[in-house]
Formats: C-alpha cells, sequence, structure tokens
C-alpha cells in the first residue's frame, strides 16, 4: 500500500501473474449458473468441502446473496450451517472470476473479495480450478 494525499490506497498489481481460473460462466450467464459450474468443478477435489459464497449487492452492502457450494457438485441458495471457507464480494467481481477474467488472488489483493476460514484450503481449491494453461502461482 502507498501513501496518497492523507489516504492509504492499494497499489496496482499489474504484472504479478495470477493465473485466472478455467471458465466456469460465460458473458450472459446469472450468478446461479456459474455457482452450479463451481459446485461442478469442485466435484473431483480431493476431500469434501464447503464454501460459503456471499454475493453483495447495493450502495451499503444492503442486500446479500447467500450460497452454499459442495464438493459433491450441489449449490444451493442460502447460508450453510458449516462452511471451510467464506467468499465475500460483489456479483461483478464473481462474474469477472467465473468467466476467468479476473484471478481469485488478484481480486484479494485488491480488497475486491474477502476470504475467511481454512486458508490452506481455499487456497487448494484455487490450484484446483485454475486454468491448466496458465501456469499458476501461489500468493506467498
Amino acid at each position: 500500500m502507498t501513501w496518497q494525499g492523507g489516504k492509504l490506497r492499494r497499489e496496482e498489481l499489474s504484472g504479478v501473474g495470477f493465473a485466472p481460473l478455467r471458465a466456469l460462466a460465460g458473458p450472459q450467464d446469472a450468478a446461479d449458473m456459474s455457482v452450479g459450474n463451481l459446485a461442478k468443478a469442485l466435484s473431483g477435489f480431493e476431500k469434501p468441502v464447503h464454501v460459503h459464497v456471499q454475493l453483495v449487492s447495493g450502495a451499503d452492502g444492503e442486500t446479500v446473496e447467500h450460497w452454499d457450494v459442495s464438493s459433491g457438485g450441489k449449490a444451493k441458495q442460502g447460508a450453510p450451517k458449516n462452511a471451510d471457507v467464506l467468499v465475500i464480494m460483489r456479483p461483478e467481481t464473481w462474474a469477472q472470476i467465473a468467466q476467468g477474467q479476473l484471478a481469485p488472488y488478484e481480486a484479494l489483493y485488491t480488497g475486491r473479495m474477502r476470504v475467511g476460514g481454512d486458508f490452506t484450503t481455499a487456497k487448494a481449491i484455487v490450484k484446483h480450478l485454475t486454468d491448466p494453461n496458465a501456469p499458476y502461482v501461489a500468493p506467498c
């Protein structure tokens, strides 16, 4: 981060080279379809996992859409009772990640996405879902 006129701002991460996910959605696909495709893509994950996806809308984040995504290939709307990983972002950010236009680590480091829960599992999920044509770069 850099100091700019009394405010801290995040530096741009151009050139970092984080790999995007393989495409889970097309440009016109709705969130329910892309989240469903995320569940299908997780079906080959190394262990059973639950991801809680929160899509936050509105100027003040007054609308939150909860999704329970399991590695068993199922995604349903609603908050899960237990989740290994929690991911919070705006629907526009999710659309860019699902279309393979924005790398999840880039979204995280630029403040467009928040992640909670088991970070080791979250990193393994990103590696599992990374586009095989792009070299995977670990964040640390």
